[in-house]
């Protein structure tokens, strides 16, 4: 059962209800996890706005992508690692890319240095050794995509966490958890 309330888009008013239609442009729908962030406009509109920025960012939105599942199922985040998926088939992003996100391994070394440095950020907590680092520039990644891989797993340890607080309820199809 969901432990913080949704808030409902017919019944929100003001700022709030302005950031849950952006929300609906954004993402075609208004995402549970939105409706949950909505108890606080500042979180929804902060979270909105990364959002928005990132969709500009060098590392291209299906690797953003594949780092937040990589995150996801790192943190076990059931709601997240769902509508990552869902979302992911609505912009393109095939089976493969999906499963290799959440592995955080990838056919193709680049995207493989990546999605490796991008689970070292998140299991030492940001303090790569410089090996990681090394790794990840000699991929072709500068600071900047540096600077956005660690982005890109912030927001999904933010969204992570609280879905896992929360324990937000599904509102698009349950990803099936990966096999060991």
């Amino acid at each position: 059962m969901q432990r913080i309330h949704s808030v409902e888009p017919d019944k929100a008013q003001g700022r709030t209800r302005e950031l849950l239609d952006a929300a609906e442009k954004t993402f075609g729908t208004v995402p549970n996890v939105a409706r949950v962030m909505a108890n606080s406009p500042a979180v929804l509109d902060s979270f909105l706005a990364l959002t928005a920025a990132m969709g500009g960012a060098r590392i291209g939105g299906t690797l953003h992508h594949q780092i937040k599942l990589a995150a996801s199922e790192a943190n076990t985040c059931a709601y997240c690692n769902s509508i990552l998926t869902h979302l992911g088939g609505q912009v393109g992003m095939s089976a493969a890319d999906m499963i290799e996100g959440r592995k955080a391994a990838a056919s193709d070394p680049r995207t493989d240095a990546a999605l490796k440095f991008a689970r070292a950020v998140l299991e030492t907590r940001g303090k790569v050794g410089n090996g990681h680092l090394s790794a990840v520039r000699n991929a072709g990644f500068g600071d900047a995509e540096v600077v956005e891989i660690v982005a890109s797993v912030a927001v999904a340890c933010f969204t992570n966490f609280l879905n896992n607080v929360a324990d937000t309820a599904l509102d698009v199809p349950r990803a099936e958890p990966l096999r060991a």
